[in-house]
């Protein structure tokens, strides 16, 4: 029998145990293979997960180049191995800061006319999204600046920050032309939604009923496949639920302030996912006491489960009467124990592997990519590492830098798009340079 004529399963079986540059690499052996995994999503292929970190500070060595680490694991340490360049076709990422997601697709946005695109690196596929100036509506000073009004104050931002202060994070419902896309912008870091072929955005849900806290702002939302729900946390633990259409919007958990959350020498950040059926929240602890290096670092994470409607009781009894009165209240449970996943967090979209489908990744671990002390606008620390809960450890796997104005590395999982897009061959260069 030839190559070109093996059966569909033994090819499905094969893809299970490689990696998507593998994959890519076995669909042009020849053309059967090719005209195979084109409908890779269609006949039902997969191929083993392996999360790379995007280096985005080193776009500089080449503007149209994108650079990746792959994660391993050697002598039981995680590491940074094989870099994977991925350089484009036309310039899709010159000039522009990259945030992640876990449907193999990276966000893309531009300093100037600020136009986000979806951007799959291994097969150049590109969705636009409508420009972030409709949500805005900014007015220009004289000295350059953009003045940006809100509840009837104005904030003035540098042109050239204003991408990189004023847009945090994407997440992205699906990885196909049918997908919702929410934001978290603006200095309250607040809420807006877009449909990938829309041509404007819309305002999410608010804050406002539901606030009781003058500084509450949204830290991270998730995406829950089988509800269809967006879930978004604030930095006081307020978790709302809401649609595709950012309506339906239930409030799932009710403030609970942490004194702790923003004091001199520690700032804390929330993240939320699913697991098991399960909603957890991961709560990083930052360091910010200046070092050497200046840069501050991940001290602590802290993963809570969450159990809504807890009921008490409670009863009185006297000679001559007796009462009972119950209450119910939300609460989360702290936890140390993921079930052999661990979860990734970051300016990218949260996203969880088990570690026996994703290969070089460590069980029960919280990996966690750079963040922003919030210290000076702008600015990323460079902190990559793992949170241990087996061991309350933390793991250092890129040792910090002094802190510039590149944009943030982000944790990324490189998969192939839906059949509805169409697939674009790629130039990928690789070596391996192990980094502890």
């Amino acid at each position: 029998m030839a190559w070109s004529d093996l059966p569909i399963d033994i090819l499905r079986c094969i893809s299970s145990h490689l990696s998507i540059v593998d994959l890519v690499r076995l669909s042009v052996v020849c053309t059967s293979w090719s005209f195979t995994l084109a409908n890779y999503a269609l006949l039902g292929f997969q191929c083993c997960p392996s999360p790379w970190l995007l280096l985005s500070y080193e776009v500089e060595e080449a503007s149209d180049t994108l650079t990746f680490r792959e994660l391993t694991i050697e002598r039981e340490e995680a590491v940074l191995s094989f870099h994977r360049r991925f350089s484009s076709i036309s310039s899709p990422t010159y000039g522009r800061r990259c945030f992640g997601s876990k449907y193999g697709w990276l966000v893309t946005l531009d300093k100037t006319d600020l136009q986000p695109h979806l951007f799959n690196p291994i097969t150049k596929a590109e969705i636009s999204l409508p420009s972030l100036f409709t949500l805005i509506n900014p007015q220009y000073a004289p000295d350059g600046s953009i003045r940006i009004s809100r509840n009837e104050f104005f904030f003035g931002i540098m042109s050239d920050d204003l991408r990189d202060t004023y847009f945090h994070k994407f997440i992205v419902s699906s990885n196909d032309s049918s997908g919702t896309v929410v934001v978290i912008y603006g200095i309250t870091k607040e809420l807006a939604l877009a449909r990938l072929e829309d041509p404007t955005w819309v305002l999410g849900p608010q804050l406002s009923p539901y606030n009781t806290e003058v500084k509450q702002q949204f830290e991270d939302v998730y995406y829950h496949e089988e509800n269809q729900r967006f879930y978004a946390i604030t930095n006081f633990s307020m978790v709302l639920a809401f649609d595709l259409n950012g309506q339906n919007v239930e409030l799932i958990c009710p403030n609970m302030p942490n004194p702790y959350h923003h004091t001199r020498n520690f700032y804390h950040i929330y993240y939320i996912t699913f697991l098991s059926g399960n909603l957890l929240r991961m709560e990083r602890v930052i360091d910010t006491t200046f070092d050497s290096y200046y840069n501050s670092t991940t001290r602590d994470v802290f993963v809570s489960k969450f159990v809504s409607a807890v009921v008490t009781s409670s009863s009185t009894t006297t000679t001559a009467s007796s009462s009972s009165s119950s209450s119910s209240y939300s609460q989360w449970i702290p936890i140390n124990e993921l079930g052999g996943y661990s979860i990734f967090v970051g300016y990218n979209q949260t996203f969880s592997l088990h570690h026996k489908a994703a290969i070089g990744i460590k069980p029960n671990c919280i990996y966690f990519a750079d963040h922003s002390s919030n210290l000076l606008a702008g600015y990323f620390d460079c902190d990559v590492g793992l949170f241990d809960l087996y061991n309350d450890l933390i793991h250092c796997i890129l040792q910090p830098y002094p802190r510039t104005k590149c944009p943030p590395s982000v944790w990324f999982t490189p998969l192939w798009v839906s059949e509805r897009i169409p697939l674009v061959w790629f130039e990928c260069k690789e070596y391996d340079h192990t980094v502890s």
